[in-house]
């Protein structure tokens, strides 16, 4: 006779199988119907280096087919089960896009105009890699004059955060502890040219003896941060002209 416990034991072996059964059945019932999108869609046959993680769930995790209409004979015949951004938000977290500044794409829930949602060949389902990417909204002539800051050359706009950001102009943290990330060598701030007296000019903050108190400086007072016409990232050729009148 068989104890309690090897009954339970056995039902619960048997409810395991038959629950992998049932996933089983489901995953193949998904793979048939993609195989149909697929026969029209042939693009999705080919290999892509980077796929949207919803591919592997399968096309109804974002499309269902309209009422009344005849696929694919009819247009719109096939829609989203919700609108973008909401039907990303299914599976990334929403928190993450609203924060104080928002990037305006993000803002205006436009998540396709620079990720593509299916596949890419570039990383992060990116439609092309940064900053061309960028260029189509920001000027390129902006950031491609004579002298150029190294960080935006390439593929690298690493002090934004694309989406959205508690720091002005959506970047990863204070303008000056950005710009010190790289350059170290400054945090004292003596590499501005020294004052009478052995006093070393601010870097941060309104400064002693600042006529204007409300208006702060940082590294981006003195340097444009992305290119200049001017040596040194310099935004005027007497840049000390900015905040001080003298002749």
């Amino acid at each position: 006779m068989l104890t309690k416990t090897t009954q339970i034991s056995k039902f619960s072996i048997f409810l395991a199988v038959l629950l992998l059964s049932c996933a089983a059945l489901v995953s193949r019932a998904f793979a048939a119907r993609d195989i149909l999108c697929l026969n029209c869609h042939m693009e999705f046959r080919e290999p892509s280096k980077n796929d949207h993680g919803a591919l592997g769930i399968g096309c109804n995790a974002c499309h269902i087919a309209a009422q009344d209409k005849k696929h694919p004979q009819q247009k719109d015949s096939v829609k989203l089960i919700r609108d973008v951004p909401d039907l990303c938000y299914g599976c990334h977290k929403k928190s993450k896009f609203q924060d104080t500044e928002i990037h305006s794409p993000v803002a205006a829930g436009k998540c396709t105009s620079c990720h593509s949602p299916h596949r890419s060949a570039f990383d992060g389902l990116l439609r092309c890699d940064p900053p061309e990417l960028c260029y189509g909204c920001h000027d390129r002539t902006n950031f491609t004059k004579k002298y150029r800051h190294p960080v935006i050359i390439g593929r690298r706009c690493d002090c934004h955060n694309p989406h959205a950001s508690n720091y002005p102009y959506r970047l990863s943290t204070t303008i000056n502890e950005g710009c010190i990330g790289c350059h170290k060598e400054k945090r004292l701030g003596n590499h501005i040219v020294s004052l009478p007296k052995g006093k070393i000019h601010p870097v941060e903050g309104t400064g002693p003896g600042a006529r204007n108190t409300r208006k702060k400086i940082s590294c981006t007072t003195c340097h444009n941060p992305h290119s200049s016409n001017f040596r040194k990232l310099f935004p005027k050729g007497r840049v000390c002209r900015i905040c001080h009148k003298y002749y």
